[in-house]
C-alpha cells in the first residue's frame, strides 16, 4: 500500500510540476494529436527475481504522466531463502524459515511435525510452542492442549 500511496503522489506532483511549466509555453500545434504518456517498461520475465513491476501512464489534452514501481513478494523470498538454507544442508533452518508464514505453521501443527523453536524439534518444540504461545493453539484448535507427557514436570510412574 505504501508503494501505491509513493506511486500516486509522485504522479500527482509530475502533473502539477507539469501543468506550472505548461502555463509559461504556448502550444500551436493545429490539428496534431498530443503525444502520448508512456509506462515504463519493467520486465520480471524468465528471470529468478521476487520483484513485481508495476507501471502506469496518463495522457490528458495537454499533459501526459508516466510512473513506475516494483513490488516485493516476500512469500517468494522466503521460499528462496528456504531452498537456500535446505541446500547447504540446514534442513530444520530451512523449517524455521518457512513457518514464519501462519499457514505452514498451522500446517506443520496439524500434521503432528511442529515448527523448531529454540533449537527444540519434535515434542519438545510442540510444548515449547504450547509454554511460549498458547494464542496460537486457541486460533487453530479453540483451547490449549496439554503438555505432552515425555516432557512435563511430574515424575513418571514405574
Amino acid at each position: 500500500m505504501k508503494a501505491i500511496a509513493y506511486l500516486v503522489i509522485g504522479l500527482c506532483v509530475g502533473a502539477i510540476i507539469a501543468v506550472a511549466s505548461a502555463q509559461d509555453t504556448t502550444i500551436n500545434y493545429k490539428g496534431q494529436p498530443v503525444p502520448t504518456a508512456m509506462a515504463p517498461s519493467m520486465s520480471a520475465f524468465s528471470q529468478d527475481v521476487c520483484g513485481i513491476p508495476l507501471s502506469a501512464a496518463v495522457s490528458t489534452i495537454a499533459v501526459g504522466v508516466s510512473g513506475g514501481t516494483v513490488y516485493t513478494d516476500a512469500n517468494c523470498e522466503r521460499i528462496k531463502l528456504a531452498k537456500t538454507l535446505s541446500d547447504m544442508q540446514l534442513k530444520v533452518a530451512a523449517v524455521g524459515v518457512l513457518c514464519a508464514d501462519d499457514r505452514v505453521w498451522e500446517a506443520m501443527m496439524m500434521s503432528g511435525t511442529p515448527c523448531p523453536i529454540d533449537g527444540l524439534v519434535g515434542d519438545a518444540a510442540r510444548d515449547a510452542w504450547i509454554k511460549q504461545h498458547p494464542l496460537k493453539f486457541v486460533k487453530l484448535y479453540g483451547k490449549v492442549p496439554p503438555l505432552s507427557s515425555a516432557n512435563t514436570d511430574k515424575p513418571k510412574e514405574q
